[in-house]
């Protein structure tokens, strides 16, 4: 059975064309689609999208994550999307990988009281005058982030540039030093396809990795937790040599960098389809 594929044509420039070779050499069917112009946003022209492929078919969508929410929302498609947003907030998923993150060491807050909790805060994560601040939220309406003791009410402010809410919690941990970053696509538990994205401070895309970080993404993978049937994994390196678990994401919204395109579209197809078949014999177990 064929998979459709519908890919966000401007969201993933670097291996787009890649992408859509891979899913038609494998005899799938792909879709490329522009975002809205000049420029609205996807809920500005609603389900514009659906035309695509007729409702039920077997369908994974990858690109813009409010595309990629809309769709999941949707349910036009099965499975549609593998990004089950929720599942990757860091309240979701640190508890069941605790003992592999790269910052282990954190509490979780509402953003609002940051400046309150500041001497508390520095006290038992700071580091040369600095703390660690992430979302809790995958959306990630501020990147994670330094912030300084000696300037800490401007570095909170500009977190909340984009009108953070006050309610939403954070992450604080103590500062780390990353030398490489690696990201894994799991599929079923397995992981099927990785990548280097980052040397230093700089964006090093290569499709080779340590064996150590495909060891640790496969022990990952292969935990009771299990965030949606294709997710991602990201393993990094310190500066001190030890491999950590960075975060994990979803699939159907993560940039795949230098991952084997062919490998990615083999195993998503293949989990795709189980996911619909499966749907499909529940629908029928349903009306008999």
């Amino acid at each position: 059975m064929k998979v459709g594929w519908l890919i966000d044509a401007e969201m993933f420039p670097n291996y787009c064309n890649d992408l859509e070779t891979a899913i038609e050499q494998q005899g799938h069917t792909a879709h490329l689609v522009d975002a809205p112009k000049p420029p609205y946003r996807w809920d500005d022209v609603q389900d514009s999208y659906r035309h695509e492929f007729p409702a039920g078919s077997c369908v994974v969508a990858h690109g813009d994550i409010e595309l990629i929410t809309r769709i999941g929302r949707d349910e036009h498609w099965t499975p549609g999307v593998f990004a089950t947003v929720e599942n990757y907030h860091c309240t979701s998923y640190f508890p069941h990988f605790g003992q592999y993150l790269l910052n282990s060491d954190y509490t979780m807050l509402p953003f609002g009281e940051l400046l309150r909790q500041q001497d508390f805060l520095f006290n038992s994560f700071g580091n040369s005058g600095q703390v660690f601040v992430r979302p809790d939220s995958p959306l990630k309406l501020f990147a994670g982030q330094l912030a300084k003791r000696d300037n800490f009410a401007a570095d909170v402010e500009f977190m909340g540039f984009y009108e953070f809410p006050l309610s939403s919690l954070v992450v604080v941990s103590s500062p780390k030093s990353i030398a490489y970053e690696w990201r894994f696509v799991v599929a079923d538990r397995r992981v099927v396809a990785g990548c280097q994205y980052v040397a230093g401070n700089e964006h090093v895309f290569s499709a080779e990795y340590p064996s150590a970080a495909r060891e640790l993404a496969d022990e990952v993978a292969a935990n009771e937790f299990q965030p949606d049937p294709v997710w991602i994994i990201d393993i990094c390196q310190t500066t001190e040599g030890d491999y950590r678990l960075l975060e994990i994401g979803g699939f159907s919204f993560a940039n795949l960098y230098a991952c084997n395109m062919t490998d990615v579209v083999s195993a998503v197809s293949q989990t795709a389809r189980r996911v619909w078949e499966e749907q499909q014999s529940a629908s029928v177990k349903d009306e008999a």
